[in-house]
Order: C-alpha cells, then structure tokens, then sequence
C-alpha cells in the first residue's frame, strides 16, 4: 500500500487561511443587500479616503502664492515640520509668524482649542471657527476640509487682534489656493 507524503502543517495552516480570506471576500462581494445601499456605501468611502489622502500629500509650504507673500509681507521660504500628525508651514512676517497646518487625520472638532476663546468664523461657506488665545497671544482660523480633516492658519504677532487680522488675512488666501488643487 503506497502512501501519499505528507504536507508540512505550515502549508496547510497556510493554504487553509489563503482560502478562509478568499471565502469572506467573494461572500462580502455577495449577499442579498439592495445595489443601492452598496453603491452609497462605497461612494462614501471613496470620497472621504481620497479627499483626506489628497490633503495628506499637499504641501502647505505651497498654499501661498508669490501674490500673497507679498500681500502678507513675507519675504522667504516657508519652513516646513510635521507635528502630531500634522504638517505644518510657518513663515516669518514683517510683524509676527503665520503658520499653515494641515490635518488629514482630525476633524476641526478633534483640535485642541481648549484654552482659547472660540467663535464660529467661515471661509468660502465653509463653517469653522476662529480661536483667540490659545496659547498665548496667537490667533488660529479653522475650517474643516471634510469631515475627517481640517486646516489651520495661525498668526502670532505682539497681540491678539494683530494675531487674529494676520490669520483672518491669510485663511482665504489659503483656502481658495487649496480648492484650487
């Protein structure tokens, strides 16, 4: 009597699993859901993936057209840096310090405004918020880019209406070149 050779556990463990994964996708891919909540469902996936990974490879060193230096008084490159989970620009003003940041990861409500005064401010009928104080004499202009992600301008100058008229300036300078991407 001729016996077959015997498979490593390994392989079978494997093969077991490979078939196991490719069972649930052609079950996902199935089933008796109507077209229509499918289609929404991955419609909304597919906007809300693409736009957060569109702002996560934007560049906010490059939100500020040559026009708009000049506007802002700012004479050189911006110096870029990621900083929990966002990344951010600042460039030296003729007054102060502008930062642009953007957050592909957090909503305008997941930002920690905690310690400054809060009000809502809009851009382009974007609703957002406008943060005074926060830490110290800065002033920040929020707007949400969709519902996972947002965008900051932030001037910090020697007092908080300076602050606040730099970041009210440069936020729809900002915005429009964004929406422009």
């Amino acid at each position: 009597m001729t016996t077959a050779p015997e498979r490593p556990k390994a392989t079978r463990t494997a093969l077991l699993a490979t078939l196991a994964a490719g069972g649930l996708l052609l079950s996902a891919c199935g089933g008796s859901s109507s077209g229509a909540d499918s289609t929404t469902t991955i419609e909304e996936t597919t906007t809300s993936t693409s736009s957060t990974s569109a702002l996560a490879r934007t560049n906010p060193c490059e939100q500020l057209t040559a026009a708009n230096k000049e506007e802002l008084g700012i004479n050189e490159q911006g110096d870029s840096k990621e900083l929990v989970g966002a990344v951010r620009c600042s460039w030296t003003t003729q007054n102060g310090t502008l930062t642009v940041a953007l957050n592909p990861e957090d909503g305008i409500d997941d930002l920690n405004f905690s310690d400054g005064e809060q009000e809502s401010y809009s851009i382009a009928s974007k609703q957002g918020k406008i943060v005074r104080g926060s830490t110290g004499m800065d002033c920040t202009v929020a707007v949400p880019f969709d519902e996972t992600s947002s965008i900051s301008v932030g001037g910090l100058v020697d007092d908080i209406p300076s602050s606040c008229e730099l970041a009210k300036k440069a936020a729809p300078m900002v915005w429009k070149n964004l929406s422009e991407e």
